[in-house]
């Protein structure tokens, strides 16, 4: 095989184990009915009208954000960009695949919840570091934040930051318009409900809070991680052809 082709093959396979792993971690975090990540928010708040699975809706929603690039970037917009396309649509099935694989959990407790939780950001953080380091698969999101860090010559970090919130506003504005519930699609019970996760349908709780503080500071422990996987992935296929 040409080298080139090994090389390309390799990054995007490590790199869909990555999307894997963060399809497991957005699962678990619904699971948990604690709260999701920003990113997963106004995907499962609209998937409380039916018809459509939390995979389907990340698909539609990383679409959009691709319309968000072409009006920011224009001309500065690359085909290479395009790769969007099938890595959304790789992440959105893989989300799905791992609420089915995972359907069998059942948390009942705060506590069970919890750890189910905090559990979903270290392997979210996880899957993200390899995603970087793979430098394969393109999600729309991450691509919308370095559009506008390129057009308007801001931090990273900081776009993201206020991308993240905006996206919580906007999840909880639609679940609000929707279910007349600003923190979900289930019927408000008080927040004491919304924060033990008692109350079913939570989108935006306790959970979504964690995901913000919790997976940046793991990947500083994490980001070493896959930089060894990635090594050892390279030296086994890459070097060793015997």
């Amino acid at each position: 095989m040409n080298q080139k082709v090994r090389d390309t093959v390799i990054s995007y396979t490590v790199a869909t184990f990555g999307l894997l792993l963060v399809a497991i971690g957005v699962a678990w975090s619904i699971i948990s009915n604690l709260g999701t990540s920003a990113l997963s928010c106004p995907s499962y708040v609209l998937v409380g009208i039916g018809g459509l699975t939390v995979g389907n809706w990340t698909i539609l929603i990383n679409t959009f954000y691709m319309l968000v690039q072409l009006a920011v970037l224009r001309r500065q917009f690359k085909w290479k960009y395009l790769m969007q396309i099938p890595a959304s649509l790789v992440f959105g099935y893989l989300i799905d695949f791992s609420l089915y694989c995972f359907s069998w959990l059942h948390p009942t407790t705060f506590s069970y919840r919890l750890i189910l939780n905090v559990l979903s950001c270290v392997i979210s953080a996880l899957g993200i570091s390899i995603e970087v380091v793979a430098r394969a698969w393109m999600l729309s999101a991450e691509m919308t934040v370095y559009a506008f860090t390129k057009t308007i010559h801001k931090p990273f970090g900081n776009i993201k930051v206020v991308m993240d919130s905006l996206l919580v506003v906007v999840a909880s504005v639609l679940a609000f318009s929707l279910f007349r519930n600003p923190f979900g699609f289930g019927e408000y019970t008080g927040l004491a409900g919304i924060l033990t996760g008692e109350t079913e349908g939570v989108v935006i709780g306790i959970g979504t809070l964690l995901s913000a503080v919790l997976i940046g500071w793991m990947m500083r422990f994490t980001d070493p991680v896959a930089n060894k996987l990635i090594d050892a992935v390279i030296s086994r296929f890459v070097y060793n052809k015997s």
